[in-house]
């Protein structure tokens, strides 16, 4: 297989290419020194065995395609890349903006929340562009629980059938136990995942 086809694959399609079709990259695309790279598996690893020349001499080592690195509990996912013998972070895709879909009123929440108590968990959501992936997953995560307690709320406090005053005030009884609930439950937590 051509280097420029391999390239193209995500690394999950790269992990289904047989061993005698796993490809060398080109010498005149070698940055860095590079003299050799090609794609190999070491012990069932898929990576690149690279040659580099040094001021004595050259060296000859192997780098695995994909290196996950724990950032303030959030995994960074690091891939190879074999023209330049570095790992670059992986760049998630790009979210929908908040024109495009918008975010509800517990994802709002939990969005100032995290900017006022976890600003560094902001930051690395953002720089892999799911920031706003995960304010909406708490937002629809908080109105399920939400629509959840309710009815549980109902069934313990039947609705009151006549009488405005008892109708607003059971209302607004419900809303403040159900809307307590979810806040500290569901928005107010530190989650970096949907």
């Amino acid at each position: 297989m051509k280097y420029e086809d391999f390239q193209n694959l995500t690394v999950e399609e790269m992990e289904q290419i047989a061993d005698t079709e796993l490809p060398e990259v080109p010498q005149e695309m070698l940055h860095n020194f590079l003299t050799q790279s090609r794609a190999m598996r070491k012990d069932g690893v898929l990576g690149w065995e690279i040659t580099q020349e040094l001021t004595n001499g050259s060296e000859t080592a192997w780098y695995p395609t994909v290196r996950t690195k724990e950032v303030s509990g959030v995994t960074v996912r690091y891939l190879f890349n074999p023209l330049s013998a570095l790992y670059e972070p992986q760049m998630e895709q790009s979210e929908p903006s908040l024109e495009e879909e918008p975010i509800g009123r517990y994802g709002m929440a939990w969005m100032r929340f995290m900017e006022s108590q976890h600003p560094e968990l902001v930051d690395i959501m953002m720089f892999h562009h799911n920031y706003l992936t995960v304010a909406r997953s708490v937002d629809r995560r908080a109105w399920e629980y939400r629509e959840l307690l309710d009815r549980q709320y109902e069934q313990v406090y039947p609705r009151p059938t006549e009488g405005f005053e008892k109708i607003y005030a059971w209302e607004k009884m419900r809303e403040f136990e159900t809307d307590g609930t979810v806040m500290r439950e569901i928005v107010l937590v530190p989650v970096t995942t949907p």
